[in-house]
């Protein structure tokens, strides 16, 4: 899970809240709106590198969607709430893949690993099969927010396994200061602002095999 640090909201959303001071989730999301949701969706997307909040698959529009970390159904006054709103993947295709967002659903209690914490990504480490696992085994909360999100779905496993593989095969073939150039690089944005997949993932299996 990679920390997202949260930015303005887009100038169309904050001037629709002041002129709607009222507005609830379902009022936001009818027709009129459109162009609003569309740059909100937009402006969350881009903050995060375009990658998933929760699993660090690329996402872009079509194939995510506005995510309360908590659940307007159970907070409706954060439902508007820009450090409450990220951007989800649709959770991997098949069902046996189900995860993030669309796994989570209404889900939420107030130790779950939020990726706008800073100290998020210290919360876990990745191993060779792919798997996310909590660095402190005795963190009851990480487990938790590794099941209600389905971190561990056989497709992010598989997706994860396969950069642990890249990151061995890379090291065999590039001299020590090649290889630590190319992984500098590879975590740092793109000039069109994306991240690399699997962000956590590369740092944690590039530090892994140094």
């Amino acid at each position: 899970m990679k920390h997202i640090q949260k930015d303005t909201p887009p100038a169309s959303f904050v001037q629709c809240l002041k002129e709607k001071p009222k507005m609830n989730w379902d009022d936001f999301c009818r027709p009129a709106y459109i162009g609003v949701k569309q740059d909100l969706g937009n402006s969350l997307r881009r903050e995060q590198g375009y990658l998933c909040c929760y699993c660090e698959q690329e996402i872009v529009k079509g194939i995510s969607h506005i995510e309360h970390f908590r659940p307007k159904s159970l907070f409706p006054q954060f439902s508007l709430t820009y450090t409450n709103l990220l951007a989800s993947c649709n959770g991997c295709g098949k069902k046996e893949d189900t995860s993030c967002g669309v796994k989570k659903r209404d889900i939420f209690f107030e130790e779950i690993v939020s990726p706008t914490d800073e100290k998020c990504e210290k919360r876990f480490i990745y191993t060779m099969d792919g798997q996310i696992l909590p660095r402190d085994e005795n963190d009851e909360y990480a487990w938790q927010t590794i099941a209600i999100l389905g971190l561990n779905v056989p497709k992010l496993r598989r997706r994860r396994e396969m950069v642990f593989q890249e990151m061995e095969v890379l090291q065999e073939l590039l001299p020590a200061e090649e290889f630590r150039k190319y992984i500098e690089i590879r975590l740092q944005k793109t000039p069109h602002g994306r991240f690399c997949e699997f962000w956590t993932t590369v740092k944690y299996a590039s530090d892994f095999k140094d």
